[in-house]
C-alpha cells in the first residue's frame, strides 16, 4: 500500500494573538452554554471579554473539554441503582374486567376552529347556458 504524505500546516496558520473568527466565537458560545448547564468547575476563570484571541480560546476549549471528559466518566461510574419490585399478589377469585376501550383515534380531522362538522352540499342542477332561451 502506498503511503500518502500530508504536509503540515504552515507556520502562519496559528498565531496566538490573532483575533478569533466567527466560527470559534460560535464554538465558544456552545462551550459556555455547556459549562453553565453542567456546572463545570474549571481551573482558570474565564470571562467572555478574555476570550478574544486564538490562544485564550484554545486554552478555554482545552479546559472545558477536560472537564467534560471527567464529568462523563464520573456519570458512568455511578449508575443509578435498579430496585426490583415483588410480583403483585393474585386474588383468589379472578375479577371480571370491563370491556377494553378503544385507544384508536377516529378517522378524519378535527379542527379547533370549527363548531360542528359541515355536511357535504348537494349539487344544484342548473341549466346550461346553451339550453337557455333568449328573450
Amino acid at each position: 500500500m502506498a503511503t500518502i504524505r500530508v504536509p503540515g500546516p504552515p507556520p502562519q496558520a496559528f498565531r496566538k494573538q490573532r483575533p478569533i473568527s466567527d466560527l470559534i466565537k460560535a464554538q465558544l458560545k456552545h462551550f459556555q452554554h455547556l459549562e453553565h448547564k453542567l456546572h463545570l468547575t474549571l481551573p482558570t476563570k474565564f470571562s467572555p471579554h478574555d476570550l478574544t484571541t486564538e490562544a485564550a480560546a484554545a486554552q478555554y476549549i482545552a479546559e472545558v473539554t477536560a472537564a467534560l471528559c471527567s464529568h462523563a466518566s464520573a456519570a458512568q461510574e455511578a449508575p443509578t441503582p435498579i430496585r426490583a419490585l415483588p410480583p403483585p399478589e393474585r386474588e383468589a377469585k379472578p375479577t371480571r374486567r370491563s370491556p377494553r376501550k378503544s385507544t384508536r383515534k377516529p378517522h378524519g380531522l378535527s379542527i379547533a376552529a370549527s363548531e360542528t362538522p359541515k355536511k357535504p352540499r348537494k349539487k344544484e342542477h342548473t341549466a346550461s347556458k346553451h339550453s337557455r332561451k333568449k328573450p
